[in-house]
């Protein structure tokens, strides 16, 4: 359950097949025909919601000549490099996926906790001077000359996590768990580790920092190109968990060391070593006491090393300059919260990091909730502050550029918590001057030392879905081309806000929708850390609509305990994941209900994924009086089996507030389940295990209350589109078996 900042959406795919367990209430979506949404899911299924052919990863070489992207077919997931040309609006395909891909168990677990679920050219990173791209495909490596359109391979195969040198001359990638440096114009290989293992790695971000703290790296190149930062990661110290595939009964589990909460995390630490090969310098901090490594940065001109730790139980955070020369660290600023950190923005959209130093080393830009809302704030080179550059009034997103020269910086921010917009203000603070006027979502991707031109990739309020290449006014320059197909389906979105809380809401009517006439209600549901459901992005929620065009009203909250609103809305549910989600939304539907009398009131049903699982069954079970049936995804029922990094954030150590764990189990409620709950969960589930589903429905059973249950094959993802389309068409179908009157009702 990944943790997400406002204007990002979360990861909700879903796999879905059906079993039907003898004794048990059968569901009807096991067994009977597909719902009328069949073409419509088939359609969001084979497109990925009419997001394939879309360009990704959009990025403007240094000198705004060009834009570099990746880009598949829009019914195929295999991603292209392309080279756009705005001043001739003419594209050239620079490398396109050959061979078989071939992924380790090692790089099929790096995809599942990226949630990166399409194929071929699915990474790529530029030279400094922009000449040079390195492309990642399956295990496989290749440089590619921006100019030139040539293709070389990298030797060797077997690559995981590869990063290019800000030269452009080397490639630093892992390969049998230890750290490799290849010369690119010789081929040279040198291996500057030894002795990695399955549960000793060198260069890869351990389970809780890629998972957990969104950080996937665990490589670092310093500016000149000579060193090489590395994390080690031993897990020897980890529980064991192992997954079988029920499809290949021959095939061996497969082994993880998972964490949970509670349990022993990956003991951390960071080494410094010459590129051509040497010692390592190990750099020292206070690993006990700090054991997270929630960020490394190492900028180019005169600032430092910097890394941010976090303590265990993510209550205090420091930032810390490191000498390379000795390993030595210094703190330079501490923040601290009673009950968690939330973790500084990642950054701009190729997620450089805060902190993000000034060319001259004079000072950092770093981020906080100081005053329940994020701010952008300069602090000098020791650590104290100099002054918020972003105003009170305009809640940070993101730092996207700072431009020296002019003294300006480029920042995403939140004009209203449905939205975000592209900024640029003055260093020294200022009035913000808009650059996107268009309403919806917007991220901004600069390049290196490139200011005067940036990507805007927008998912716009008026349910388009555009990249653009601006100046540094905001003028649109080009639109990078799309092949992606125009969405069949044509959201039909109403925001507003509710209840006395005045949560964000979104109610999404069927496109015949008839006044005087009751609709079922569906919620649509997350409610939890992370995850904000209600964005002004009507594209986002293709799956909703297609759901209400076969007679339902969908719904949608943003109660306590999600983000994009402020410090304390956030931090309400800490301690108790469950008991005020659960009121806010059933506050937020009767005070709907209310307003609108076409929502059917009698007939409410529930379904989310993830987390949205876990309160789908919390509802279902615990409030059968609004809640008449669910469709629980993936539910982490305990969350004593659910991971430190992310439980532990929200609840503490099982240990320390059983209470606590108690209030916010599944199983705590099961005997009291009285409404149809359909239950999906992937059996080779590497985020939230399947152990969750199998004691939630052995609850069920020893209480004696029916259930019902759809095995997938698979994983926390959902890729492939038939099965994408059936699971689908199953919740639906279960839907309006348990909700839906004979006969439409009507007003009186």
């Amino acid at each position: 359950m990944p943790s997400l900042s406002p204007g990002r959406r979360p990861r909700r795919l879903m796999r879905r097949a059906a079993l039907s367990l003898p004794g048990l209430l059968l569901a009807a979506a096991a067994h009977a025909a597909p719902a009328a949404g069949g073409q419509c899911y088939a359609d969001l299924a084979a497109t990925r919601n009419f997001t394939l052919g879309l360009p990704r990863h959009a990025q403007p070489t240094p000198d705004g000549r060009a834009v570099l992207f990746l880009r598949s077919g829009p019914r195929d997931t295999t991603l292209h490099l392309w080279r756009f040309d705005p001043a001739t609006g003419t594209e050239t395909e620079l490398a396109r996926p050959t061979g078989t891909e071939s992924l380790s168990v090692e790089e099929k677990a790096r995809r599942e906790r990226a949630r990166m679920s399409l194929t071929g050219i699915t990474d790529f990173t530029l030279s400094d001077d922009g000449q040079t791209a390195l492309v990642s495909q399956g295990d496989r490596l290749m440089q590619i000359g921006v100019a030139t359109s040539t293709v070389s391979d990298v030797p060797g195969r077997g690559w995981i996590a590869p990063r290019l040198s800000p030269d452009g001359t080397h490639v630093a990638a892992v390969r049998d768990n230890d750290v490799h440096v290849v010369t690119l114009a010789s081929g040279r290989t040198v291996r500057l580790t030894h002795g990695g293992s399955e549960t000793l790695t060198r260069g890869l971000a351990e389970f809780a920092a890629a998972e957990e703290l969104a950080r996937p790296d665990g490589l670092w190149w310093s500016p000149d190109g000579q060193t090489i930062l590395y994390e080690e990661a031993d897990s020897s110290g980890v529980e064991k968990h192992y997954i079988t595939d029920p499809q290949h009964p021959a095939t061996q589990p497969v082994e993880f060391r998972y964490p949970r909460a509670g349990t022993a995390n990956a003991r951390v630490r960071l080494g410094l070593v010459p590129r051509d090969g040497g010692p390592t310098r190990w750099v020292q901090w206070d690993s006990t006491a700090f054991p997270y490594l929630a960020r490394a940065v190492w900028p180019k001109g005169r600032g430092p090393l910097t890394l941010v730790v976090l303590n265990r139980a993510q209550t205090e955070e420091r930032v810390l300059r490191v000498d390379p020369a000795t390993g030595q660290t210094t703190t330079l600023l501490t923040e601290r919260d009673p009950a968690w950190i939330n973790i500084s923005p990642s950054g701009d959209g190729r997620g450089r990091p805060l902190p993000r130093w000034l060319p001259d080393g004079s000072g950092f830009l770093w981020a906080a909730e100081r005053n329940g809302h994020w701010q952008l704030e300069l602090r000098n080179a020791d650590g104290t502050l100099d002054h918020a550059v972003t105003p009170t009034g305009l809640p940070f997103v993101s730092l996207d550029d700072i431009d020296p020269e002019a003294g300006t910086v480029t920042v995403t921010a939140n004009p209203d918590r449905t939205r975000t917009a592209i900024y640029r203000l003055p260093l020294q603070g200022g009035t913000p001057v808009l650059l996107t006027p268009e309403a919806g979502l917007h991220g901004a991707t600069f390049a290196d030392g490139g200011h005067t031109r940036f990507i805007d990739s927008l998912s716009g309020a008026d349910g388009s879905a555009v990249t653009t290449l601006r100046d540094s006014a905001g003028h649109v320059l080009a639109t990078v081309p799309t092949v992606a197909e125009t969405p069949t389906l044509v959201p039909h979105i109403e925001y507003t806000r509710a209840g006395t809380r005045d949560m964000d809401a979104m109610i999404i009517r069927p496109a015949d929708f008839q006044p005087g006439q009751r609709y079922p209600v569906v919620l649509s549901v997350y409610a939890g850390p992370g995850y904000k459901e209600v964005l002004d992005a009507p594209r986002l929620s293709l799956e909703s609509q297609c759901m209400a065009n076969h007679g339902f009203i969908v719904v949608s909250l943003d109660g306590r305990g999600t983000p994009g609103r402020d410090h304390d809305w956030e931090r309400a549910t800490k301690n108790n994941l469950i008991d005020l989600p659960l009121q806010d939304q059933i506050d937020g539907l009767t005070a709907l209900g209310k307003r609108y009398p076409e929502l059917d009131l009698d007939h409410v049903g529930v379904h989310g994924w993830s987390f949205g699982g876990y309160f789908t069954a919390m509802a279902t079970i615990r409030r059968p009086d609004v809640f008449k049936a669910g469709v629980a995804g993936a539910p982490p029922a305990d969350f004593g089996d659910y991971d430190t990094a992310y439980t532990e954030r929200y609840l503490g150590t099982p240990q320390a507030d059983p209470e606590g764990y108690r209030v916010s189990n599944v199983l705590t409620y099961a005997h009291a389940l009285s409404r149809p709950l359909l239950i999906m969960h992937g059996l080779t589930d590497d985020n939230v295990y399947f152990e969750n589903t199998m004691k939630m429905t052995q609850a069920f059973i020893a209480a004696g209350r029916p259930y019902n249950l759809l095995l997938l094959p698979g994983t926390h993802m959902l890729t492939d589109p038939v099965l994408r389309a059936h699971v689908d068409d199953a919740r639906e179908a279960f839907l309006a078996a348990t909700l839906k009157a004979p006969t439409p009702t009507t007003l009186n």
